[in-house]
């Protein structure tokens, strides 16, 4: 048997078998045959040709194909990321989010307005009491500290801002005040409940009061409410600055 032959029988076996890669034993007989093989030379300058080299470019062929043809299969067949099907997995940035929405606990705990500054009622002026507790002075100004005391059996609302006059023991108005500005909103009174004010005025150049003198305030409705005086005889007003100036007065809004 030549070594030819025995190559030639290996190669053909591994050619019908059909594997995607050569084993170790064909290759070392290739490389093994290779100085073997007789080689001629045809005319000048014409380059070599293998005749008897033709089983093993036959080997290097089938290694070639049976390679491309496993790299083909790899890249079709393999498993992709998104899974079966080869479907994918969306990427993060497309994925769509829903906008939180509040939870039933969130809702529970939702603040709720106030029974009583939605239902209740305007306060009678009936139920009304106000009192000047004590008067300062500050700066050519007099501020009077007034008490306000529900003293109805029910609660009602009031506007938190009222117009605020400055009058005599003959319930002349001395200042007047002007209207509140929006916003006021309305607080609610409970049965005895007490809301407080500081009321300011400055500027008095007109004739001497008649004591008492004290401080009402106009409802919405156009009715007052008078304080009652720090004491009968109080008849002190603020100091006059000048009839160039314009006398004035305003409040604080309620407060508890």
């Amino acid at each position: 048997m030549t070594p030819g032959s025995n190559f030639d029988d290996r190669l053909r076996d591994w050619l019908e078998d059909g594997p995607t890669d050569a084993p170790h034993e064909v290759l070392d007989t290739v490389l093994a045959a290779v100085p073997s093989i007789p080689q001629r030379r045809g005319a000048w300058r014409t380059p070599w040709r293998v005749s008897p080299m033709f089983g093993f470019a036959r080997v290097l062929a089938g290694i070639a194909i049976a390679v491309g043809l496993g790299t083909a299969l790899f890249f079709v067949l393999r498993p992709t990321p998104g899974g079966v099907g080869g479907e994918a997995s969306p990427s993060p940035s497309a994925a769509i989010v829903a906008p939180p929405t509040a939870t039933e606990s969130e809702a529970a705990t939702a603040p709720t307005p106030s029974p009583a500054a939605t239902a209740a009622a305007p306060c009678d002026l009936a139920n009304l009491e106000a009192r000047i507790t004590l008067w300062e002075g500050a700066a050519g100004h007099r501020i009077a500290n007034v008490e306000l005391t529900n003293t109805g059996f029910e609660a009602c609302v009031i506007q938190a801002k009222l117009r605020p006059q400055l009058v005599d023991g003959n319930r002349s108005i001395l200042i007047d005040g002007a209207a509140p500005a929006a916003p006021n909103p309305l607080l609610a009174v409970a049965p005895g409940g007490v809301l407080k004010t500081l009321v300011q005025d400055g500027n008095y150049c007109g004739p001497a009061p008649v004591a008492p003198v004290s401080v009402a305030f106009v409802l919405a409705d156009g009715s007052h409410v008078l304080a009652a005086p720090v004491s009968p005889t109080d008849a002190t007003v603020p100091p006059c600055l000048g009839s160039g100036f314009k006398a004035d007065i305003e409040m604080q809004p309620w407060a508890p």
